[in-house]
């Protein structure tokens, strides 16, 4: 693992154009530019939260605050997921070129992603202030939370990207499991709503959930989480991180000739 990721920073300048590659021809010829990446979030928010506000009456304070503090890193989990499973692929006219670590590839686009996630927590922060959340003491958990959430991302990408390269249904499924995934993370309901017996199973069945509930404590509710939600949370991301990258660096040998 480590002199898999030690060829990954020896090819770091690879990595680092290709993330500002991904960048520019998202926004290029753009008007709005990063702002394009929000309008699905806004969207979403207004939504939902004219259904559990309004319909529903889930009694949620704040909900749009609410909603929008856990859409945001679930739309960056999601997207990289989704784009870096056809990522070799797509790519495989240059993985037949040239070679580099392919893992290159699907860590660039998180990378660029990741971008856009600093970005739209920027904007979150400001809707924060007006709000009146004083979350600058829990910043530090928002960092590990940022942290953990970019390593189980990567890992599952990972794993991901290198299956799609020999079992092509993958890509097709990835939808299907993005929108239950979706429902079954305490996104656009509060985890104390889930019934006990549930509880466990989404807990510790669902790594994202605890990624969500770290970003919440943090902006949301303006607590300090318990060490069994950072134990389980770090445990998690770092396993599924290690067992992903093993499993795409296993993988990667027969790319060129798959693809």
């Amino acid at each position: 693992m480590l002199k898999a990721l030690k060829e990954v920073y020896d090819y770091r300048e690879l990595l680092i154009n290709l993330t500002i590659k991904d960048l520019k021809v998202r926004y290029k010829n753009s008007i709005l530019g990063f702002f394009w990446s929000l309008i699905q979030p806004l969207l979403m928010m207004l939504v939902f939260t004219f259904v559990f506000s309004y319909v529903f009456k889930a009694g949620i304070k704040n909900y749009a605050v609410f909603f929008i503090i856990g859409f945001l890193p679930w739309n960056f989990f999601a997207t990289v997921l989704s784009l870096s499973t056809t990522s070799i692929v797509i790519n495989g006219g240059l993985i037949k070129k040239v070679y580099f670590p392919r893992e290159i590839i699907p860590i660039s686009l998180a990378l660029a992603n990741m971008v856009n996630l600093l970005l739209s927590l920027l904007v979150l922060f400001v809707i924060l202030f007006f709000y009146g959340y004083n979350f600058y003491i829990f910043l530090p958990v928002l960092v590990l939370a940022i942290i953990l959430h970019l390593l189980l991302t990567l890992g599952l990408s990972l794993a991901l990207a290198g299956l799609n390269v020999y079992f092509r249904d993958i890509e097709q499924f990835i939808g299907i499991l993005l929108t239950v995934w979706f429902y079954g993370t305490p996104i656009i309901y509060d985890f104390s709503m889930v019934p006990a017996k549930m509880k466990t199973a989404i807990e510790y069945a669902n790594p994202m959930a605890s990624i969500t509930l770290l970003y919440r404590g943090a902006l949301y509710y303006l607590h300090w989480p318990s060490l069994k939600l950072i134990a389980y949370a770090t445990i998690t991301s770092l396993i599924v991180f290690w067992v992903g990258y093993w499993i795409f660096r296993r993988l990667s040998p027969e790319f060129a000739k798959e693809v």
